[in-house]
């Protein structure tokens, strides 16, 4: 029994951290582990603009002023639940993809499906001395999830893809 409490406040540590996210943050809607009913069919979606800020932090060789052409990528998809029993989400088909976007911001045009979860994820495309490059696609880091690829696609970006529910 005295064993219970040591792991009681652990799990209660880790629940309580913010969630991780490799690539780049969303900013609205917000990360989370449940998906946010937004109040549009046409949600407006905002990232953290690329370079961020923990690549100003981290850039000791001075590769950061070296960027240029920076757009963004976006993808949505239509979310599908898990029939094996868990409450994982995953994307089921691409319903809406921009490329070239030149802000870290996108409205969506096209009006989705009402009271339907949608999974999204975004990344940067930019030159670097000469070379084009990408970033990962921006995806949630949950506390011990495996960074494994959805096993269904080769694709897509690995689970933790950003969430939202249309109204």
């Amino acid at each position: 029994m005295r064993w219970l409490v040591p792991i009681l406040l652990l799990s209660l540590v880790a629940c309580a951290r913010p969630l991780e996210v490799a690539g780049l943050r969303p900013l609205s809607p917000e990360p989370y582990n449940l998906a946010p009913k937004l109040q549009s069919l046409q949600p407006a979606l905002r990232w953290e603009s690329f370079p961020r800020p923990t690549d100003l932090d981290a850039d000791r060789g001075g590769w950061v002023s070296r960027v240029r052409h920076v757009t963004y990528d976006l993808r949505i998809w239509r979310g599908v639940g898990d029939h094996s029993g868990y409450q994982d989400v995953y994307p089921d088909e691409l319903v809406y993809a921009r490329s070239a976007l030149s802000m870290p911001e996108h409205t969506v045009e096209t009006p989705l499906e009402s009271d339907t979860q949608y999974l999204w994820s975004v990344r940067a495309r930019f030159e670097l001395d000469g070379q084009l490059r990408v970033t990962p696609w921006g995806v949630l880091r949950l506390p011990r999830q495996s960074l494994v690829d959805d096993s269904r696609s080769m694709s897509v970006p690995p689970r933790g893809y950003y969430r939202f529910v249309t109204p």
